[in-house]
């Protein structure tokens, strides 16, 4: 189970996502409905450690996420598969940060 407790994450002044909770259970259909802009492609971006939460916890499987240490955190993201619904590069990035990080997530160096 991946578990979002009091969730918080803003960009600047945009305050997205103000204390989510959501309980997503393995083997079963997990939808997250909203309408454009609401914030869910942030909130499983915060899921998964694509965005750093401002605030809260995420646990995989009872184990805080938010409290570990790049290492761990590199372990877990193993077990995590996510599909993107458009395009899958990070707009907060450049061309070359975006091609580097699933080869810095992915490798040991």
């Amino acid at each position: 189970m991946i578990e979002g407790i009091g969730i918080r994450k803003s960009f600047e002044d945009n305050h997205v996502l103000q204390g989510v909770d959501v309980k997503l259970y393995k083997g079963k259909v997990n939808m997250i409905i909203g309408k454009s802009g609401m914030g869910k492609s942030v909130l499983l971006k915060a899921l998964v450690g694509l965005h750093e939460v401002d605030e809260g916890q995420v646990l995989f499987s009872n184990r805080d996420f938010t409290a570990m240490n790049y290492k761990e955190k590199k372990a877990v993201r193993r077990e995590i598969g996510m599909l993107f619904q458009s395009g899958a590069l990070f707009d907060s990035k450049t061309v070359e940060e975006n091609v580097r990080y699933p080869l810095e997530m992915f490798t040991d160096s």
